[in-house]
């Protein structure tokens, strides 16, 4: 008989959890205890890591003791650092004597070196960033996180932020700290990520497509909102029901799939929707936040928003001016809503269609060959500024152009439907009229301003950008970019000039070139050719130089020439040495003799 043992677990009494849970939050103080001291430590061994590698730096040991050059590599070769710790350290302590009150921070122990390191590396990446950190406010800015604190300079106040902040904080901070010195350097970035954008659609062969390319920052960020809105992750209960069913992990599909799922979309969607060929019916658009003293350019000491992101005045004006950014203008005295518009902003289909018919050659620049649908709706006054959307403030230009237009000295006066003069006025704003010339030395057209650019730098990108416009953080990419066009026009040149040397010192081609004729003797008769015998005597005579000679007048074997009578007489015999005749030998006549006296 089987017997069947029960166990059953005792309840546990309230003192019993009670119990418990005091011993979890003992052991959780214990950790966390510990964590706090280890993290302590660590943070006391950095600093002091720190101070001797910037003595060691300022000292010049590295190069003369130890023979490193670069102090991430000293610190990876010769200790046992991370590389994030060595890379921080070392990024410190070579701009410890540009950022002095950054880097004493890190050596107090007051800010960690990790946030340390981004800032000194964000602050130093322009001149005009490390002019404008060591440069002081005109009137001291009190701290946020302590109010006993006064900052005099933007590095003073990004220490603050190393010290108290978080990482995102931090860096929201450095990013507003670029938009404000910005100003139209922004524009002049786009100008490059324009000119080095590229997108290149190959087929493999086997029925699937190769996409590669480079996209500017606007249009990159267009079609990421895109493809996360068209296509987004799937729910949290949604993986975990298909997990279950189909028993699998419930892993997400790949960014790269999903992203290769949403164009599919975008383009199936898009192309099938009635408001495709109007171009102005976007489905992705850009919110841009700016109150309108702002917009208009008064120094208000506010930074315009583009999607939560600070940017600056010159380039949120631009934005204003494209359909693919909606701008949410108010007034920020009152706080309320200036209901500019769409139909005040872009012109309606009627107004486009009215520029199109007026420009149907495209882009007012002089010579650019942007299509028309390719090109924006440009105020001549901003509406911003008052300007009304009238056909005769809007004149149709491309998208580059538009950019190009917002940055200073450049101006834009209509003279006619579709026709415009566009001046550029360097250290000056426009005014007055700009077809007759503002009388200063420095007015110069759009075709002028190509000209006098042309033989340089600035036709190498296609979209005509000059090397005056190329914008400090663009121009490694930039430069990078010439040089290998460059030589790649240099290689084809020297292409091109061999094949035209093979060309001209070939040997010819033995099919193509006509063969010599050999020279045949003529007739023994004396007979022109073609010319027919005259007389039997002729034809035997003819027949019989046939039969002995062949015919190139040698004679035949076996056939030897008949005995020939001379009109000389034959010479007579000398006699020799001993008295003795000799034996005459006729002599043979000559072959042309013989041929005719037979």
């Amino acid at each position: 008989m089987a017997h069947c043992n029960t166990h059953t677990t005792p309840a546990l009494s309230p003192a019993s959890n009670l119990s418990a849970s005091a011993d979890r939050r003992s052991q959780a103080a214990a950790i966390r205890t510990a964590l706090d001291e280890a993290a302590a430590g660590i943070n006391a061994f950095h600093t002091q890591i720190l101070s001797s590698v910037i003595a060691m730096k300022e000292q010049g040991l590295h190069r003369s003791e130890f023979g490193f050059s670069a102090l991430r590599d000293l610190l990876l070769s010769q200790f046992d650092f991370t590389y994030n710790t060595a890379g921080s350290i070392a990024a410190i302590a070579r701009l410890s004597g540009k950022f002095r009150i950054l880097a004493k921070a890190a050596t107090t122990g007051t800010a960690r070196i990790d946030q340390v390191a981004y800032a000194v590396r964000q602050l130093d990446q322009t001149p005009a960033m490390r002019l404008f950190a060591r440069t002081p406010f005109r009137t001291p800015a009190v701290s946020p996180f302590d109010a006993s604190v006064e900052c005099t300079t933007p590095e003073a106040m990004v220490a603050q932020y190393c010290q108290h902040a978080s990482f995102k904080e931090l860096r929201r901070h450095l990013d507003e700290l670029w938009a404000s010195i910005a100003e139209e350097s922004e524009l002049f970035d786009e100008l490059g990520e324009q000119s080095l954008q590229r997108l290149e659609l190959t087929e493999t062969g086997n029925g699937m497509w190769h996409l590669e390319g480079t996209l500017s920052e606007a249009t990159g960020r267009l079609l990421d909102k895109y493809l996360k809105t068209a296509c987004p992750p799937p729910r949290q209960e949604d993986t975990e029901a298909e997990a279950d069913t189909e028993g699998g992990e419930g892993l997400l599909p790949a960014q790269a799939n999903r992203n290769a799922e949403a164009l599919h979309q975008l383009l199936a969607g898009y192309g099938s929707s009635p408001q495709a060929a109007t171009r102005h019916g976007h489905t992705a658009t850009l919110d841009l936040v700016v109150d309108i003293e702002t917009l208009q350019g008064k120094d208000t000491g506010r930074l315009p928003l583009l999607e939560g992101q600070p940017i600056s005045v010159a380039r949120a004006r631009l934005l204003a001016c494209e359909a693919g950014v909606i701008p949410s203008v108010f007034n920020y005295t009152t706080g309320e809503a200036v209901e500019l518009g769409r139909a005040m902003r872009l012109p309606n289909a009627s107004l486009r269609r009215k520029l199109e018919l007026e420009q149907p050659k495209g882009c007012a620049w002089h010579g650019c060959d942007r299509p028309v649908a390719w090109t924006e709706a440009h105020h001549i006054q901003h509406w911003a500024d008052g300007g009304l959307t009238t056909a005769e403030n809007l004149i149709l230009l491309c998208r580059f152009h538009h950019g190009r237009i917002h940055t200073t000295g450049w101006s834009v006066e209509k003279t006619g439907p579709g026709q415009a003069i566009i001046t550029h006025h360097d250290g000056h704003e426009a005014g007055g009229n700009d077809s007759q010339g503002c009388g200063c030395s420095d007015w110069r057209t759009d075709h002028d301003m190509d000209t006098e650019h042309q033989g340089s730098d600035w036709d190498v990108f296609p979209t005509g950008l000059y090397r005056s416009e190329w914008s400090e953080s663009m121009k490694p990419e930039l430069d990078g970019m010439a040089q290998m066009i460059e030589r790649d026009r240099a290689i084809n040149a020297m292409r091109a000039a061999k094949a035209r040397c093979r060309a001209n010192f070939a040997k010819p081609d033995p099919e193509s070139v006509a063969p010599i004729p050999v020279p045949v003797l003529g007739c023994p008769s004396g007979r022109l050719l073609g010319e027919a015998p005259q007389g039997h005597h002729t034809m035997q005579r003819s027949s019989n130089l046939r039969l002995r000679f062949g015919p190139l007048g040698m004679p035949k074997p076996g056939i030897r020439p008949p005995p020939t009578t001379s009109h000389r007489r034959p010479p007579e015999p000398r006699p020799d040495r001993a008295g003795q005749p000799q034996c005459v030998r006729a002599l043979p006549l000559p072959r042309c003799r013989r041929q005719f006296e037979h």
